[in-house]
């Protein structure tokens, strides 16, 4: 011992005290791990070491270095229990019922933002909680309205959505599948659904309702969740059960007919803690030739997802379109 200290014996005064009486280092992985005077040891990243202590421990862990221990630090990461939001299903003959749970607390929106309380809702079905604080610093950045006019509106909500951890998986739905069998198998999987009617439709809802709330915009529309559905497979007919911004129509059930042409859907939303799925590639099935324009041609390619339109050289070209758009999503 009385060798190593004359060997590390040297200018020691810019080395912090701490370090100075140091009887052995280890230097591992972006830390020094020091065995102090008094027989205790710390861990302390390099990067927060001044240029002189960082040299000093460097060297005594050259000389006496310090033998690496038995235990070891495991980061665990946190395990997020699966949100259950599933609150009926239940298959009666050809009628078939699915009702996720309704949101924790239902909203009455203020003004025209029913953009944002309908994404409060939707969260709310799915785990994920928006306190009125949260709310406020997005509407308040609008004209409650008229707040689609102000990019910042948009901007907030969608933060509003992603800010939480762990982040909300969203799935957009594509036309390439039918909008309502598309909902219907979110649904059962738990997942509420964002949705939209892109035209006032007062003569679907519930009788004896009279319209108290300015329509969002015109044309942009009322956004509504999602959360349930009839459906009987034999007549093709049912509901979809609708969760609303309006103290007046917080809920209500909408007639599958009624919806055609009414209203669209957007994105799903998976309860908080989900497993992640895994995403089978979809199977081109058939490729037809529609119509050829000069060297252009318009494809219908059939896949086990759905059926879409290409515009392509040739077959093969259509194909490999479709194939690549699916392997990018």
């Amino acid at each position: 011992m009385l060798a190593a200290a004359m060997l590390l014996a040297g200018p020691l005064l810019a080395v912090s005290p701490r370090y100075q009486g140091a009887l052995k280092a280890r230097i591992d992985g972006g830390y020094a791990i020091v065995m102090l005077a008094d027989g205790s040891r710390t861990m302390v990243p390099l990067d927060s070491l001044k240029e002189e202590d960082r040299e000093w421990l460097t060297k005594l862990s050259d000389q006496s270095p310090l033998a690496r221990g038995k235990s070891e630090v495991k980061v665990v990461k946190e395990q997020v229990q699966a949100k259950k939001t599933i609150a009926v299903s239940t298959v009666v003959g050809p009628l078939e019922t699915v009702q996720l749970n309704p949101p924790n607390v239902f909203r009455d929106q203020i003004g025209a933002t029913c953009m944002v309380y309908a994404r409060v809702h939707w969260l709310d079905i799915a785990g994920f909680y928006v306190n009125n604080v949260d709310i406020y610093k997005v509407i308040n950045n609008a004209d409650t309205d008229h707040p689609w006019k102000n990019a910042r509106y948009y901007d907030s909500m969608d933060s509003m959505v992603t800010g939480f951890s762990p982040r909300p998986v969203l799935h957009r739905w594509t036309p390439k599948t039918n909008g309502f069998e598309w909902t219907r198998a979110e649904l059962r999987k738990g997942r509420p659904v964002l949705a939209a009617f892109p035209r006032e439709i007062w003569q679907d809802l519930p009788p004896g309702f009279v319209g108290q709330h300015p329509w969002s915009g015109g044309n942009v529309g009322h956004q509504i969740v999602i959360n349930g559905f009839t459906w009987n497979r034999e007549t093709k007919d049912g509901t979809f059960h609708i969760v609303n911004s309006w103290k007046e129509l917080p809920e209500f059930d909408l007639k599958t007919k009624a919806a055609e042409g009414a209203m669209i859907v957007e994105q799903s939303l998976s309860p908080k803690g989900e497993p992640m799925e895994a995403v089978e590639k979809a199977r081109i099935t058939k490729v037809t030739l529609i119509k050829t324009l000069g060297k252009t041609s318009l494809f219908q390619v059939d896949t086990t997802r759905g059926t879409e339109r290409v515009a392509a050289a040739d077959e093969d070209s259509a194909r490999r379109m479709v194939e690549s758009e699916d392997s990018a999503q």
